[in-house]
This record gives C-alpha cells, structure tokens and sequence, in this order.
C-alpha cells in the first residue's frame, strides 16, 4: 500500500486533540459538549449556537466509506510520485452518523474501493506523524 508521507501543518491547537487521539490509537471527533449532536469539523464557533461549547470523545473503530477518490498524480510540494496510486476515503462511524472523516484505505488485498463498504479503522504511522487509516472488513 502506499501513502504520501507529509506531515499535517497545524496552524493553530484546534485540531490536536485529534492528533493526540490517532497517536493513542483512538479516532476522536468533537460533540456539542454533554450532548450527542455531532459537529465534524470543529468551527470556531458553532452556527446557530455561539454559546455551545465542544468536547473531543473517541468514536466507534467501525463504520462505513461514504465516499473515496484514488490519487494517481499528488499535488503535495516536493517529489511523491513514489507514494501514489493512494485511495482517500472518507469514513462514517456507527456511532456518529453524518461525521465523514478523512483518511487512508488499507486494503491490502488490492480490494476495490465502494461507497457503503464496511471499514475498520486503522492508525497508521507514515514516518513521524501518524494519520488514520481504514481497512476492509
């Protein structure tokens, strides 16, 4: 399988719990503090409700691809022609229906990517950042 190996920049600490999250093998996405309502990306301020406050919580490992692209030419600064093809797909937890997280698919069989195929998630490690990745069930 390949990957492009280039560290996220994060330009402010918005995003660390998730980061910190991956490193801890856990996929974490922000809620409406005591609630259950889902709001995946973290705005800086919730529309509709500029009082509500987020709270990052791990979500379930499995779920499903809503939608997926592989990449054949990379547009990422510098050579990767080396880590491409690569397939994005975007994930849906079980448990946070709507939430559609980015990430890598693992199919180390060649299996073909297909919106609505089943997926476990998986961190990977790509030289000194991590990143999530999703595999086949």
């Amino acid at each position: 399988m390949k990957a492009p190996d280039y560290a996220p920049a994060l330009e402010n600490a918005a995003f660390q719990p998730y980061y910190d999250g991956l490193a801890a093998g856990a996929l974490r996405i922000t809620f409406v503090a005591g609630g259950d309502e889902v709001v995946w990306y973290p705005p800086d301020v919730v529309p509709g409700r500029p009082d509500a406050e987020l709270e990052w919580r791990a979500v379930s490992r499995t779920g499903r691809a809503y939608s997926f692209t592989t990449v054949h030419r990379s547009l990422l600064p510098g050579d990767h022609r080396a880590e491409t093809p690569f397939t994005v797909v975007l994930f849906e937890p079980d448990d946070a229906p709507g939430a559609r997280i980015p990430g890598l698919l693992l199919a180390e069989d060649d299996t073909p990517p297909a919106c609505e195929m089943r997926l476990e998630f998986r961190p990977l490690r790509i030289g000194d950042h991590m990143v999530a990745g999703f595999a086949p069930l």
